[in-house]
């Protein structure tokens, strides 16, 4: 379906006959206030269009099905679109606009939407919601959404060697478990949980931290209309992160949640370590990363993998999750109980403050 849309191409199309400033607050925003995509796909090619030549500039307007917007600065660029901040026109609120390129090799947008509007209908508090939608014929679709604060990746590093305190880094570990498992009950699986895919929640108060998981381009549903499994397909192509990739996944075997989890694992090994074992290997050396995964799920490896980590609850978890199969049900509470544990265990409180807070 398409929208009454208006696109303002500059120089060459049309200009509003009121136009519309971007504030310089706006397009000066302070580091970690806008919302972070990661744009990368997961599966890269060659695109036949010019990405450049289909973007909108500062203060074009763009209209939805609910408003229009004045794009302000670009927040990121990938192969297959960007992120902008904007403005809304009726009452000059920021939002992120997300958008995908018309004619690019990509629907990652068309399951942004799906699982938005799944999560809106479920009440879920932990996921993206969608503020309005449309599409520039011949250019781009996009979508609308709130402004979230800065994601776990570029917290991280802004500490030395990428190391959150213990206590910063077990704590967002378990604010991240919710999310999961809001995408897993509303009969989805996101195919690609790393730190980059995690915002804070802007303006809340001390003790009161909350994350939303984003990015939901390469999710799948892995439940039918009836809520039972869906029976996982004999030839699967990666999705994801190799670096955070559960074993399953890069065998390239059908994900579930149990591939969710591996990945939230690994996740929090590198918000407490500042690094994986395997992080300098390239992305594309599938191999070299599963040998390594494999090496640390042993004694051995364990002990490496949890230099930096509580070892005993940590290793109690990592054999549970890796003893999950396909059509399990992952116990959260489990999970979330251990996480506690080694939190109490290190004399770790909820409201303490984080590290970006000292």
């Amino acid at each position: 379906m398409h929208y009454a849309l208006d696109f303002i191409l500059g120089p060459q199309g049309r200009y509003p006959t009121s136009p519309i400033s971007i504030p310089e607050a706006l397009l000066a925003m302070t580091h970690g206030q806008a919302m972070s995509f990661d744009l990368e796909s997961c599966e890269h090619s060659s695109s036949s269009c010019s990405i450049d030549d289909k973007l909108p500039s500062t203060n074009n307007l763009i209209r939805g099905k609910e408003g229009q917007y004045a794009v302000g600065r670009k927040l990121a660029q990938g192969r297959y679109g960007a992120v902008y901040e904007v403005l809304r026109k009726s009452d000059g609120k920021p939002f992120a606009c997300k958008l995908e390129i018309c004619g690019a090799n990509s629907h990652g947008l068309d399951m942004d939407y799906v699982v938005m509007s799944q999560a809106a209908k479920r009440g879920c508090s932990h996921l993206v919601k969608s503020i309005d939608r449309g599409k520039i014929e011949d250019h781009f679709k996009f979508l609308i959404m709130p402004l979230l604060g800065s994601n776990l990746n570029k917290i991280r590093h802004q500490f030395v060697d990428g190391r959150l305190s213990l206590s910063t880094g077990l704590r967002l570990a378990f604010l991240a478990l919710s999310p999961i498992q809001e995408l897993h009950t509303i009969g989805f699986v996101h195919r690609d949980i790393k730190c980059s895919n995690f915002c804070l929640v802007p303006n809340t108060s001390r003790g009161d931290t909350q994350l939303v998981l984003i990015d939901y381009g390469v999710c799948r549903a892995y439940k039918d209309k009836s809520g039972n499994f869906k029976a996982p397909r004999d030839q699967v192509r990666f999705r994801g992160t190799s670096r955070y990739a559960s074993i399953n996944a890069l065998n390239g075997e059908e994900q579930s949640p149990r591939d969710d989890l591996a990945s939230w694992f690994y996740m929090m090994v590198e918000l407490i370590s500042g690094y994986l074992p395997w992080t300098d290997f390239h992305r594309d050396s599938i191999n070299e990363v599963r040998a390594m995964k494999e090496h640390m799920q042993t004694s051995e490896g364990a002990n490496m993998l949890f230099q930096f980590c509580p070892k005993v609850e940590f290793r109690r978890l990592q054999k549970y999750i890796d003893g999950l199969k396909f059509y399990s049900q992952p116990d959260y509470t489990f999970i979330a109980e251990m996480v506690q544990l080694a939190m109490k265990n290190n004399s770790i409180k909820m409201d303490d403050p984080y590290d970006w807070e000292e």
